[in-house]
């Protein structure tokens, strides 16, 4: 008998803790709801709720429907927390994870938003850590993520201005065969758009930088000039033609001041003839320059 009501007792307590069990299952928000949570939140921009709802789907309902598109929506509310490393990383694991995202185009254009920060100088946070200050410089991160965008979408328009931002940063870190190359591709992809023609002014301003750099290549000068040629005869009515014949102009004004540098040394060390020669080679080769007035002048005095 006494064995009886203890089995009786312990069944009890069996149905009860799994009543209790069921219970709290049942009180869990499903992943439906938590769906709705996660649209209010993002729809008050409440976007560091946003993420805690997505990661609770992810944890919780890794399985379900819904779980697809939480490293979009965790994206997209790092970006609007500007945590730009952060957004990139969730957008990238987002397009990795299926053949046909369904924001796929969106994912894309925040990406290259991100690749546009990081090339005005937004930097990243220190190993990769919300709660670490952002030092880090994120231009090669850009330099990757226009790569993303470019291969994504190789001839849509987004395609064009990630070629002219990698240009840019190639540019800028002295990297100015791959910054050619980038334009060169962008004008070749994309020949009756807008930016070619910017394309062409930009290839005009890398010359001019390699040149400012005392690297006074000759063959520099003439690559210049062929791409004046080739942007007049591609946008015969372009304004911006204007400033590449300025950057010309530039880059001849340093090879003539080079020649008039020469000129003035044979002329210290009394060395006539040879002046005369650098200073005729200016008037001759550059007789627009402001330097090929001067050697006028001294060609004057000279003779």
């Amino acid at each position: 008998m006494k064995k009886g009501w203890i089995v009786l007792l312990l069944f009890a307590l069996s149905a009860f803790a799994v009543e209790e069990e069921e219970t709290l299952w049942e009180e869990g928000p499903s992943a439906l709801e938590y769906t709705h949570f996660l649209q209010e939140a993002l729809a008050g921009h409440d976007w560091w709720s946003a993420i805690n709802y997505a990661k609770k789907i992810s944890t919780e309902y890794g399985k379900s429907p819904f779980a697809v598109e939480v490293p979009y929506v965790i994206g997209e509310a790092y970006f609007n927390l500007e945590k730009w490393g952060l957004a990139n990383e969730n957008l990238s694991q987002y397009l990795s994870k299926t053949s046909s995202p369904k924001h796929f185009e969106e994912a894309i254009h925040y990406k290259f938003l991100i690749a546009e920060k990081f090339r005005d100088g937004a930097k990243k946070h220190l190993f990769g850590a919300d709660w670490l200050p952002k030092i880090i410089s994120g231009a090669d991160d850009a330099l990757m993520i226009y790569d993303d965008v470019i291969a994504a979408l190789p001839h849509h328009e987004i395609a064009a201005k990630a070629l002219l931002g990698k240009a840019e940063i190639q540019a800028k870190n002295e990297d100015y065969k791959p910054s050619l190359e980038t334009l060169d591709l962008l004008i070749r992809r994309f020949p009756k758009h807008d930016l070619a023609a910017q394309g062409f002014l930009e290839k005009s301003h890398v010359y001019l930088m390699q040149l400012q750099e005392k690297n006074l290549d000759p063959a520099l000068l003439d690559l210049a000039d062929l791409n004046l040629r080739k942007f007049r005869l591609a946008f015969p009515r372009e304004e911006r033609i204007g400033e590449v014949e300025k950057d010309l102009f530039k880059m001849k004004e340093l090879f003539a001041e080079n020649l008039m540098e020469t000129g003035r040394f044979f002329e210290k060390t009394k060395k006539k003839p040879a002046a005369i020669l650098y200073y005729s080679k200016v008037v001759s080769e550059y007789p627009d320059t402001e330097s090929a007035r001067i050697a006028d002048v001294k060609l004057e005095k000279l003779r």
